[in-house]
């Protein structure tokens, strides 16, 4: 897969929260069309219109300012058409900026075509952990599911190019590929610590993954990175404003191991009170 071959689908995929004892495990997917797999070009475009797309970690820091990441996301939302209303972003410049982003796009013959997540709460999070046994197959099983639904979902007759991140530093994923492709020959093309790489037909359609180690590096990765921090930390602002109308002087929580147990102690009786149990919040590992 490369510039002279034609158009082709690309998806790139990402999660946030993977780590914390609160809140969702997010994973979202992003499907472009485009006639080449280098989409750096595009970046340093819309970075030079102040459009940004990254890793969400240089977006955001926890317990900043959600603006950054806030625009980042919602100029490709909106360009899909998919709107809600924003904490910080002004109305007047995601108007703007969406129109710039539509117009770069377009130049470079490229189309951003759909932006979807899949959001794992902790009950369900813990029953799915009780299946696997393990948090990165969790993470894996429900990755490959939300790209099965994207496949389906935008089925054509081109080539599709997946970026995933590694799940939880795995470098082997044939026998997870196998499960949701049976029956169907699957060429393992690399596997290392930098990247694992696989190649199928799927309905007279070429696939190709690549799990890479830094896969934020490419952009269709980058902006699943940033809709899925956003769509989970939009959910912990929900979540700590539910139990800071109970517990008024209850300091806030990210969710993360390191202060979770305290949020978790701080809120035992009332959680009990009003019949809330621990698995629904707490997840096991």
């Amino acid at each position: 897969m490369n510039e002279n071959s034609g158009n082709q689908l690309i998806i790139g995929t990402d999660e946030a929260g993977y780590g914390p004892n609160l809140g969702p495990l997010v994973i979202s997917a992003t499907v472009w069309e485009s006639p080449t797999d280098n989409l750096l070009p595009l970046l340093a475009q819309l970075n030079a219109h102040k459009i940004q797309i990254a890793d969400s970690k240089k977006l955001y820091h926890g317990g900043g300012s959600l603006t950054a990441l806030e625009y980042g996301i919602m100029i490709p939302l909106r360009y899909l058409g998919q709107t809600f209303s924003p904490l910080n972003a002004d109305e007047t410049i995601l108007t703007e900026q969406t129109a710039v982003f539509t117009k770069i796009l377009s130049e470079n013959k490229i189309r951003l075509c759909d932006i979807r997540s899949r959001i794992i709460e902790p009950e369900e999070f813990n029953r799915e952990l009780d299946r696997f046994d393990s948090k990165g197959s969790l993470l894996s099983d429900a990755t490959l599911a939300l790209i099965s639904e994207v496949l389906n979902a935008h089925h054509k007759a081109i080539p599709v190019l997946i970026f995933c991140d590694k799940h939880g530093g795995r470098n082997h994923y044939l026998d997870l590929l196998t499960q949701y492709f049976p029956d169907l020959w699957i060429q393992a093309v690399q596997e290392s610590r930098a990247s694992s790489i696989y190649r199928l037909t799927y309905k007279k359609q070429p696939l190709e993954f690549r799990f890479l180690a830094k896969g934020e590096s490419q952009v269709p990765v980058a902006l699943a990175s940033m809709n899925s921090k956003y769509l989970r930390e939009r959910a912990m602002i929900q979540f700590n404003e539910f139990w800071r109308e109970k517990i008024p002087d209850l300091k806030p929580t990210a969710g993360y191991p390191e202060d979770a147990q305290r949020f978790k102690n701080d809120i035992a009786v009332v959680r009990k009170e009003l019949g809330i149990k621990e698995e629904t919040l707490w997840r096991k590992r």
